[in-house]
């Protein structure tokens, strides 16, 4: 008897210590379908977040759809183009827009330039730095919804805001001092087109050409389809692997001029693929050739 009841005991710590953990599971694909958004467009849980400009999301969205103008989730700020809110400020927009860690989300933009198309990726992975484990980004954005000339609306909704507190235990950005103490033992992952990783172009934004020492070239723009879809799970490990091998447990940082286009790899090797311990250093180049003291190379 006395077993039994150290048996049951014992199974529900287990199960007590286990809720957060299933609590935190993901119930939706990282990356879903026009057609799967569609047919849940009535679920309760979801919540569409748009950030297209607002002039944009007037002329029409996805229904049911709120605007959350990428502005509103990396700002300038120190003169860095691309800057993470401050927990309080991002806790605030989340609220704002409804969220909970109970919500589906999803995130969709415009697709119509690579910089864009970026976009919905930085926005996923803010969320997931304030503990939102249900995050997913529309395959091809505000396009292929428009393309199919699926249903639109013209109405600006608003969901009932909350007094939102993120869950920041799990650090998702790098900043330069990391990236300075680990250099040798991370693996350095450029996500800007060839021509800025070798050197031949710049940003205006950033000081000078060139890049980080060890640095692999891994453009974002090697993720999509020519109709900005994102490739196949298969053809996506291919690419990766490629890259920085199959051990997922590597430690990865992706960078890039301003901090756009590396969540977007971040993303997918986290969402998609599996990799265990990738994070982004989003003031990236711009910061970097700011510091006298910051090796680079060409």
């Amino acid at each position: 008897m006395k077993n039994r009841v150290l048996s049951k005991l014992l199974s529900l710590i287990i199960l007590v210590l286990l809720l957060p953990v299933i609590s935190q599971a993901r119930d939706l694909p990282p990356i879903v379908s026009t057609n799967w958004l569609q047919s849940n467009l009535k679920n309760s849980k979801l919540i569409i977040l748009d950030v297209r400009r607002v002039e944009e999301y007037r002329k029409g969205h996805i229904p049911g759809a709120v605007n959350a103008f990428y502005g509103s989730w990396a700002y300038m700020k120190d003169g860095l183009f691309a800057s993470l809110p401050e927990k309080d400020d991002l806790d605030e927009t989340i609220g704002y827009m409804g969220i909970g860690f109970d919500k589906w989300i999803v995130v969709t933009g415009c697709m119509d330039t690579p910089r864009l198309s970026y976009q919905s990726a930085r926005v996923a992975c803010t969320l997931q730095y304030a503990g939102i484990v249900n995050v997913a980004l529309l395959d091809g954005g505000m396009n292929k919804w428009l393309d199919e000339k699926k249903s639109l609306s013209k109405k600006t909704e608003r969901r009932k805001a909350n007094n939102f507190r993120g869950k920041y235990s799990g650090e998702k950005f790098a900043d330069k001092n990391y990236i300075k103490e680990r250099m040798g033992k991370l693996i350095l992952l450029d996500v800007r087109e060839a021509e800025y990783f070798s050197g031949e172009k710049k940003m205006d934004c950033v000081p000078k050409m060139g890049r980080i020492p060890g640095a692999f070239n891994l453009p974002t723009s090697c993720a999509f389809n020519k109709d900005a879809t994102f490739k196949s799970k298969d053809e996506l490990a291919a690419i990766v692997e490629a890259a920085v091998g199959k051990d997922k447990s590597s430690e990865i940082v992706t960078y890039c001029d301003t901090g756009q286009c590396c969540p977007t790899w971040t993303y997918l090797f986290g969402e998609v693929l599996g990799y265990t311990n990738v994070l982004i250093y989003s003031a990236g180049m711009q910061e970097w050739m700011q510091d006298t003291q910051a090796p680079s190379t060409r």
